[in-house]
């Protein structure tokens, strides 16, 4: 067991408090961003997407307040009272309950995203079930610190109570990245610049997932390995923040993927040219290389070709669908 004194303890707790809040520096940008784009977009999001967003903003500032309130108190208010680093103050509890409350909303909205593109009832409610457990876990935890009287026993009397929640938590993170990447490749197409803007989705997707799911691990293997000490408190501080941001970030992404998708709206473009001689000239888009040559299609084109006007052509550019806004 290690023995618990002011670096792994008070020293653990400062360096959370410094990555955490330049993690919410990059929320608070990304939440300008967000909404800086909703006001030069034809259709802004709706409602509900709009308040998710305020939500987990607010909640995640708070959680920032709150763990700068529990730093000042030990740091400050009892500089050099050794004893007050065993007693927990009332913001840990402040603290707390935003980071269960952003985490199940964060993972609700995965899970809306899955079911959106499985269209599968039953996998979408699996893993909301496992979002819940995690917090029905979480929620558990937090009522039982109230009957801890030490915060040096905290780990020690519900370390496994921690680690049950991280670990529901991280277990969750990884299916819902899962479930996305394997629905992602089920819509592969025969279409290159298609299936190169689904791989992106799908490595982001990865991306945002694994590193909150890596969070929550070092959170329990910490927990488990330094039990008396506040190191788990170093990454656990982090968590809210890596939540919000991925929120956030799968928001902001979409103008990128637009563009990689030209638009990501049928589009039509009409292309006229005056024939110049007997031989018909098609304007063909080069995105037509990427379809499959069907067949019957030359025969088609030759007839066709024999009853056009002569005087003009007319050809139609149609891009594919990639929409990725979040319509209710």
């Amino acid at each position: 067991m290690v023995q618990a004194n002011i670096d792994n303890t008070l020293g653990a707790l400062f360096i959370g408090l410094i990555l955490s809040a330049v993690l919410n520096g990059v929320t608070l940008s990304q939440t300008w961003f967000y909404f800086s784009a909703q006001q030069q977009r034809e259709h802004s999001d709706p409602l509900w997407l709009r308040a998710t967003v305020v939500v987990v903003v607010i909640l995640d500032f708070l959680h920032q307040l709150f763990t700068s309130h529990w730093m000042y108190d030990y740091c400050v208010t009892n500089f050099g009272n050794s004893a007050a680093l065993d007693v927990l103050p009332w913001s840990y509890y402040g603290m707390a309950y935003p980071t269960g409350v952003v985490t199940v909303i964060v993972q609700s909205f995965y899970v809306w995203r899955v079911w959106k593109l499985s269209n599968n009832v039953i996998i979408a409610g699996a893993i909301w079930s496992l979002s819940l457990a995690q917090f029905g876990a979480f929620l558990y935890y937090v009522a039982r610190v109230f009957g801890v009287p030490n915060a040096s026993d905290l780990s020690l009397v519900l370390g496994n109570y921690a680690i049950l929640v991280n670990a529901i938590g991280a277990t969750c993170d990884i299916v819902i990245a899962c479930a996305m990447v394997f629905y992602l490749r089920q819509s592969r197409t025969s279409i290159k610049r298609t299936n190169h803007l689904l791989r992106s989705i799908t490595i982001f997707t990865v991306t945002t997932g694994i590193v909150s799911s890596v969070c929550a691990i070092m959170v329990l293997s910490m927990a488990a390995a330094y039990p008396g000490t506040n190191i788990e408190l170093t990454f656990y501080f982090m968590l809210t923040r890596l939540y919000a941001n991925s929120f956030l970030a799968t928001l902001n992404v979409r103008d990128h993927l637009r563009e990689l998708g030209h638009g990501g709206i049928i589009t039509t473009s009409n292309f006229v040219q005056t024939r110049t001689t007997a031989t018909v000239h098609r304007t063909v888009s080069h995105e037509m290389d990427d379809f499959p040559r069907q067949k019957g299609t030359q025969n088609f084109d030759r007839g066709h070709s024999e009853h056009e006007d002569p005087g003009t052509v007319i050809s139609v550019k149609v891009d594919r669908i990639t929409d990725v806004d979040y319509k209710s």
